[in-house]
């Protein structure tokens, strides 16, 4: 028979066990436990306690700290899931130091202490700084837009909102009428099943009118805004479209430092356009670093989804050296005039264009007969247009402006050819460039800088700067959603996923 070791899980065994002897040594749990009990300190944690005569004892805000980064670390966001590995885990039981935390009172560390993660990310940065991480050379910006713990169903307008409650309680009054009908022939069951249905929809629609009483239109940015889409859920988040599809979230801000792609700045934000944001995180780097930052001659580099003429006007006033390219910038660059790949992708965008068409081509502002002496204008159908004014500002000049009357619109016979979309409230509006001659804009000037072979070279270096960020945080740490309600707790979390990455960065290069 043969001879086997003795193989019995009914017995007790004493392990001598020293918790930073299970850390390791240049392990990143060792570095996450020196900087965080020996390096930094937490004074703006410990303010919050104020159980120095009664209560009972608290956590301290460095072994949160320690076992909330390694749970982010290794991919766990749950409160739960970090509960349980305090339990079973070796190296989340050496970090806790035994301890084994609630899910409550973890949950409620990260959501409640957002003012004070923003100071311990700078204070983070500025060690990262003094290890020789951050180069203060180039900067590149990028968002990244994550879904929240909030539903896309719940989102409208707010005219979309009264009329989604008011049709929950027609539902509701006609599963009334059907259960007062058929309440003799129905089983128990189906009676209970039908009167929860009803207690649903009509709290349902109770939820969407306390909504709408208590809050206000969200407006979008532009010269021109217009209602954005509220949600019922989380008003701060926001509904955007994405690779992914429509989703309800968050877009996630972060600028990075060249040299080790060290994360400068971050912050979620429910504005799904990235033009809005680029002043805004600019301001940040240069509240985390040093004002003057960009006057020794850093570069800054950001997306097309960041250029517009207000942000342009923006750096070249600040005298900040950007590379923001417009979204034609592709088609300027001879490179890809012979690329197989670029054509057969701009081949498939056309034919897409093509199909959404659902109208006739509109007709050109160039087919009506304008007197700028005058001031008066014709449509190609005859029909003379109401004169708006000659003071419409725009980045390449001030322009003359003329609207159909209503009327005259409605019931013309080029309607269709002429205008987009059904008529509705206004005539077709055109406007006409005062003396032909338009102004120099500064997308003029940023497309000169993006165009020039220095321009290229020096936006290519973007996408090894900020695109490895993302790829770390949610690929490998596996963040692929806010799991926290509103904009500042969604800042908190994306900015403790941020520390860690600095924090990994310091481990391997520091």
């Amino acid at each position: 028979m043969p001879n086997y070791l003795t193989d019995n899980l009914n017995q007790s065994v004493f392990l001598d066990i020293n918790y930073l002897d299970v850390l390791g040594h240049n392990t990143f749990e060792y570095s996450l436990y020196k900087l965080l009990t020996e390096t930094l300190d937490l004074a703006e944690f410990h303010q919050r306690y104020k159980n120095s005569n009664v209560g009972r004892k608290a956590y301290p805000p460095e072994l949160l700290l320690r076992v909330i980064f390694y749970a982010y670390y290794r991919g766990v966001t749950s409160s739960r899931s970090i509960e349980r590995l305090c339990k079973t885990d070796l190296k989340f039981m050496a970090l806790a130091a035994g301890r084994q935390p609630h899910f409550t009172t973890i949950a409620d560390f990260v959501s409640g202490h957002c003012a004070e993660m923003k100071t311990l990310f700078h204070k983070i940065l500025m060690i990262c700084c003094q290890c020789g991480l951050v180069g203060r050379e180039h900067f590149a910006i990028d968002g990244c837009k994550l879904p929240s713990d909030a539903s896309k169903a719940w989102s409208g307008s707010h005219s979309d909102l009264r009329k989604k409650s008011a049709k929950l309680r027609q539902s509701a009054e006609r599963t009334i009428e059907r259960h007062k009908a058929n309440d003799s022939d129905k089983s128990k069951g189906d009676k209970e099943r039908e009167l929860k249905t009803i207690d649903t929809l009509i709290k349902s629609a109770n939820k969407i009118d306390e909504f709408l009483g208590v809050s206000e239109m969200k407006m979008g940015t532009g010269r021109r805004p217009k209602e954005v889409k509220s949600n019922v859920t989380d008003n701060e988040s926001t509904k955007m479209t994405c690779s992914k599809g429509t989703i309800q979230g968050f877009n996630c801000q972060a600028a990075a430092d060249e040299l080790y792609q060290i994360v400068v700045e971050a912050k979620a934000v429910g504005v799904g356009p990235d033009h809005s944001l680029l002043k805004e995180m600019v301001e940040g780097i240069k509240r985390n670093l040093s004002e003057d930052v960009f006057t020794s001659g850093a570069l800054l580099t950001a997306d097309t989804g960041y250029s517009s003429e207000t942000n342009m006007e923006y750096l070249f006033e600040d005298g900040i050296n950007a590379i923001v390219p417009d979204t034609n910038f592709r088609q300027r660059d001879p490179r890809f005039a012979e690329s197989e790949t670029y054509l057969e992708q701009k081949k498939n965008r056309q034919e897409t264009r093509k199909d959404k068409r659902t109208r006739a081509a509109t007709i050109p502002a160039s087919e009506f007969k304008v007197n700028m002496d005058s001031k008066t204008c014709v449509c190609p159908a005859g029909k003379e247009l109401l004169y708006l004014g000659d003071e419409f500002e725009s980045p390449r000049g001030n322009y003359i402006r003329f609207r159909g009357r209503i009327n005259d619109c409605r019931h013309c016979a080029l309607q269709t050819q002429c205008m987009k979309k059904p008529i509705k409230e206004q005539g077709r509006q055109v406007s006409f460039l005062i003396n032909g001659k338009s102004k120099s804009s500064y997308l003029d000037l940023m497309k000169q800088k993006i165009d020039c072979e220095e321009g290229k070279k020096a936006y290519a270096r973007r996408m090894w700067t900020i695109e490895p960020v993302f790829a770390n945080i949610t690929s490998n740490k596996g963040l692929n959603k806010i799991t926290l309600r509103g904009e500042a707790k969604a800042t908190a979390q994306w900015l403790m996923y941020c520390m860690v990455r600095n924090i990994e960065k310091m481990w391997r290069y520091g």
